[in-house]
């Protein structure tokens, strides 16, 4: 058992899942600024489930696009194992 790569493993995690807590939180207060209403006073004050509903829906939304974008592989961690035909050298 490699413990460097399990403790590499578990600070990535730590460190997305912050990433994604705090884009989440600025997704919320960017839906709080346009919304031409208080938002907590409809949901908590007058009850209006719809609004509820459609905030859950695009704190959803917002939470897969996040999501996808932390998963998606970058460029600086891909590693080339097996070269492109353009890439090897003939040996001749």
């Amino acid at each position: 058992m490699d413990w460097n790569n399990i403790l590499t493993g578990i600070i990535d995690t730590a460190i997305y899942s912050l990433v994604g807590i705090i884009l989440m939180g600025v997704g919320f207060l960017i839906i709080n600024f346009f919304a031409p209403f208080s938002v907590k006073k409809e949901i908590e004050d007058d009850q209006n489930i719809s609004l509820g509903i459609i905030i859950g829906a695009v704190i959803i939304g917002i939470s897969i696009i996040i999501a996808s974008v932390i998963m998606s592989p970058s460029t600086a961690s891909r590693k080339i194992e097996n070269p492109p035909a353009e890439m090897k050298i003939n040996k001749q």
